[in-house]
């Protein structure tokens, strides 16, 4: 080393160069260790991949027994009969006050109805046909009277019962001299009540 002498520059040099060696050579180690050590991977792999299942479908049926709620057995009203059909036992069900509820007997010459003025101002179509075959009695004669019994009304239910049965004889050709109206006792307390028709023969002057 005769005749070279180290300068400065020369001393900063080496020592630059051995610090980056001293950093480098470690660095590179680690980064064959690391290469080394990744796992393979399949060729058609070309990377990760995330599956995505698609959302589970929803039915819009019911669940199986009603999801596990089941409600009583309820028994339908009037053991389970039709409030607008006959009755198991053959009888009619019960009718609301003044729907021309009644009976009629033409041989005995009577009939027997529910009149309601509060709900109507005439006879329906059930007492009419009622009233058809009153009229048709052998009773029904040119000396008889009929005889339209009541209890003892209102004012109001009195004029409402009196225009029904008039009218509704006068249309048959019943003359108003032949129609009598007689009151019974009895008081009534209800929106309906029971009118009783039949005939009176007149007694000879």
């Amino acid at each position: 080393m005769e005749g070279y002498e180290l300068t400065d520059r020369g001393k900063i040099f080496i020592t630059v160069v051995i610090v980056l060696l001293i950093f480098f050579i470690p660095a590179a180690i680690l980064l064959y260790t690391a290469i080394a050590n990744q796992p393979s991977m399949p060729p058609d792999d070309q990377g990760p991949q995330t599956s995505i299942s698609p959302p589970p479908s929803i039915t819009e049926s019911p669940p199986p027994n009603g999801g596990g709620f089941n409600p009583p057995d309820i028994p339908p009203p009037n053991g389970g009969e039709d409030p607008g059909e006959p009755g198991a036992n053959g009888q009619d069900p019960p009718r609301p006050p003044g729907s021309g509820q009644g009976s009629v007997n033409p041989t005995e010459g009577t009939l027997s109805f529910l009149f309601s003025p509060n709900i109507q101002d005439a006879l329906d179509a059930e007492t009419s046909s009622m009233l058809d075959e009153f009229l048709g009695s052998p009773k029904n004669t040119l000396d008889s009277i009929i005889a339209v019994e009541t209890p003892q009304l209102t004012l109001e239910q009195s004029e409402a019962i009196v225009a029904a049965i008039t009218g509704a004889l006068s249309a048959r050709g019943i003359q108003q001299s032949r129609i009598a109206y007689v009151t019974r006792p009895a008081v009534t307390e209800d929106d309906a009540f029971e009118v009783n028709m039949f005939y009176i023969i007149r007694r000879p002057k």
